[in-house]
């Protein structure tokens, strides 16, 4: 079972009741049935958004299965021909179009107008309900120790802080991809050779690879690693649920943002609910539940609140990533990644 209902929740709960309208609510308490989720979300946004979605849909009783996104996609897949879920909440990119959009059935929220610039429906298959920005995590006390201070990729390459730095998978992991298209960014591109000189350096220097997207993150706030490759809203949900004796970096080099999204499974049982999913993942209500979260909405409504840990964006060097170019070419940029894990990996 998810953790036990949190203050957070409760303030999610209070916000469905405000966005709920009576009419809306009326005809919303009409639905009825099931929703089967394969989800990639973590705890406490997971319960809140849930809460949320069942405060309007008090009879659609939700279930799910919780992985990474590779796992995810990788079950949907297999499962094509007797789809064993209904939709995939969140762990969705803009480049998982090409490889997994013939597994998604085409539906375009009735929210989309509302979406900010950038984060549209424009394929017919994911719908955007959060901007996810990049990060390092890095623990206080083992960086001190070690006399280094973390600001960047290039910090990174220190020798004192070689086998002490955990990322997921960048292949299978979505937080990961997202990290690595930030790093190809920063260092000229996926066909920049400074870039690939780079990732071998940092390879050579133990980088440590995990199984979990949100294992950097926790296990450098246990003490594990000096830094962890991460993302700012595990982070932020972290430190706002009393985490401590770890602190959030952004690269000095430049942060990019990237779109996340959900998507409903080509032949879902449940196909009405899981529109009204979507739905509700960009309406006010699912995208508040976002915001109180430590997500960033991307809805161009103005909503109320927020964790004091999100950082300002106009406080670091934002980045624009060409996220059509990494969805082109993600399966040769995974194949070269695991062409220098490869070679330098794990030495």
């Amino acid at each position: 079972m998810r953790r036990a209902v949190s203050l957070m929740l409760m303030a999610a709960l209070a916000t469905a009741s405000v966005f709920a309208q009576g009419a809306k609510e009326s005809g919303a308490r009409k639905a009825s049935g099931d929703l089967i989720l394969y989800t990639t979300v973590a705890d406490a946004q997971y319960d809140m958004t849930i809460a949320a979605f069942n405060k309007q849909y008090p009879d659609i009783k939700v279930y799910y299965t919780y992985g990474g996104a590779g796992d995810c996609k990788a079950r949907i897949q297999a499962e094509a021909a007797n789809p064993q879920a209904d939709a995939m909440y969140g762990g969705l990119q803009y480049a998982d179009i090409a490889t997994y959009g013939d597994y998604l059935e085409s539906y375009v929220s009735v929210n989309d107008k509302d979406m900010q610039e950038g984060f549209h429906n424009t394929t017919g298959k994911v719908t955007f309900h959060d901007s996810q920005i990049p990060c390092l995590v890095v623990n206080d006390k083992l960086e001190a120790d070690l006399g280094v201070k973390v600001t960047g990729w290039k910090s990174l390459l220190d020798p004192k802080l070689k086998g002490k730095i955990a990322s997921a998978n960048p292949t299978a992991s979505s937080s990961a991809w997202n990290n690595l298209q930030c790093m190809l960014t920063d260092f000229g591109g996926w066909e920049s050779q400074e870039a690939w000189d780079y990732i071998a350096k940092l390879m050579q220097n133990g980088l440590v690879i995990v199984s979990s997207s949100s294992t950097p993150a926790k296990a450098t706030f246990a003490g594990e690693y000096v830094v962890g490759v991460s993302y700012e809203p595990l982070v932020v949900q972290l430190l706002d649920g009393g985490s401590s004796g770890a602190h959030m970096v952004f690269w000095d080099e430049g942060v990019t943002s990237v779109g996340f999204g959900s998507a409903i499974i080509k032949g879902a049982k449940n196909l009405e609910n899981a529109k009204l999913f979507m739905d509700f993942l960009t309406s006010d209500a699912g995208q508040q539940c976002y915001l109180d979260s430590g997500a960033r909405p991307v809805t161009t409504h103005k909503l109320v609140g927020g964790s004091p840990n999100m950082v300002d964006l106009d406080t670091i060097n934002v980045k624009v990533a060409d996220t059509e170019a990494f969805a082109s070419h993600k399966a040769e940029i995974c194949a070269k990644w695991n062409e220098y894990w490869a070679k330098y990996g794990n030495k």
